[in-house]
């Protein structure tokens, strides 16, 4: 038995000398054992995160800024070499990604439950960011002018976008905000604090994620559901949220009750069951109804209780039941409105592609 105690505290001994020593400690296979040591030191972020998001890329400047959509396109979207630019520069400027479920917790009192803001944990010396995606849809006039065709799983398993062309498709992993996150991550995983990649806001009238589940009625309905639903469960797996983008992105204060309704209604019907559960609501163009009661009490009474809209990118309100957060949009608008404000997340001429001014 003393023997036994000694062989034990020269284990525990070699173990935390070994973690001194290495970032992670692997002893012998009868034990599987595998120790990670966190090199940076974690630190409370004192303040709200910044809150950025973009819509689909435009994969293919010389087409659309070619079409009858330009200005569309230059003031809403940006480039995937933007995007690429971008990225650099914001981890370039010690921002991290943060999980949307770590800045806000639900408390329980009574019969009531509050959301609350929860300051996140970050390495010390770095700044929490949260990133979404509207209209991931790919719908028609985008895809047909700018952006790839549809999210894919390739043969390796990884998530890719497929665009069709005459010789019968073509996957890439750089012309896109999600495949390129992903590929961004594997470069440098100390971008994504505790795995977290971004929130992905839909609709419902062109379908969700390049595929066609707004055909409820057609033929090979079940198979193209069951296709985007694979999808949905690969990018769950990778951390990815998904959020309710209202199902035909109308201008939510101005529609009748009626409409409203009914669009909420048609969105639990045609999105909910591809995407599961979401208790995150993104406004479509940032216009909320919170000085609606009648509306957003709807909206809560399906369980929304995460809103998001547009403003400087770090507001921050708590109802008695909901949380409001804040986005800045990054896309053509901002590039125009930021170029000289001293309270830029980049320097705006760093990233412009020619392809805009062309």
């Amino acid at each position: 038995m003393f023997k036994r105690r000694i062989l034990v505290c020269f284990l525990f001994s070699f173990i935390i000398f070994s973690c001194a020593n290495s970032n992670t400690v692997k002893i012998s296979d009868d034990f599987n054992l595998d120790m990670q040591v966190q090199e940076a030191e974690m630190v409370l972020y004192d303040g709200p995160p910044m809150h950025i998001f973009f819509h689909p890329l435009v994969a293919r400047p010389e087409t659309a800024f070619r079409s009858r959509y330009r200005e569309h396109f230059l003031e809403w979207y940006v480039t995937a070499y933007e995007y690429r630019k971008i990225l650099d520069e914001i981890y370039a400027s010690d921002f991290v990604l943060v999980d949307i479920n770590e800045v806000y917790e639900i408390i329980n009192t009574g019969n009531r439950a509050r959301v609350v803001y929860k300051k996140p944990f970050v390495p010390k010396g770095k700044k929490p960011m949260i990133l979404s995606i509207d209209d991931l849809s790919y719908y028609d006039i985008v895809r047909r002018n700018a952006s790839v065709h549809k999210l894919v799983v390739d043969n390796n398993g990884n998530i890719a976008a497929w665009t069709d062309n005459k010789n019968g498709g073509e996957i890439s992993y750089d012309l896109d905000v999600v495949t390129y996150l992903e590929e961004f991550i594997k470069k440098h995983p100390d971008f994504s604090v505790r795995g977290a990649r971004g929130i992905i806001a839909l609709t419902g009238f062109e379908g969700v994620l390049g595929y066609a589940t707004h055909k409820i009625n057609n033929a090979g309905y079940e198979e193209e559901k069951q296709r985007a639903i694979t999808i949905v469960k690969k990018l769950k797996q990778l951390g990815w949220r998904f959020a309710s983008h209202s199902w035909g992105h109308p201008h939510l204060p101005e529609i009748s009750i009626e409409q409203f309704i009914s669009d909420a209604d048609r969105w639990d019907r045609e999105v909910r069951p591809v995407l599961g559960d979401t208790n995150l609501y993104i406004y479509p163009y940032g216009e909320g109804v919170e000085g609606n009661e009648e509306k957003h009490r709807i909206l809560r009474e399906k369980k929304f209780n995460v809103f998001f809209g547009v403003g400087r990118g770090t507001g921050c309100r708590e109802g008695q039941s909901y949380i409001y957060f804040d986005r800045r949009n990054i896309d053509g608008v901002y590039f125009r409105l930021f170029k000289n404000r001293t309270d830029r997340l980049f320097n705006i001429e760093d990233v412009i592609d020619a392809a805009r001014t062309g």
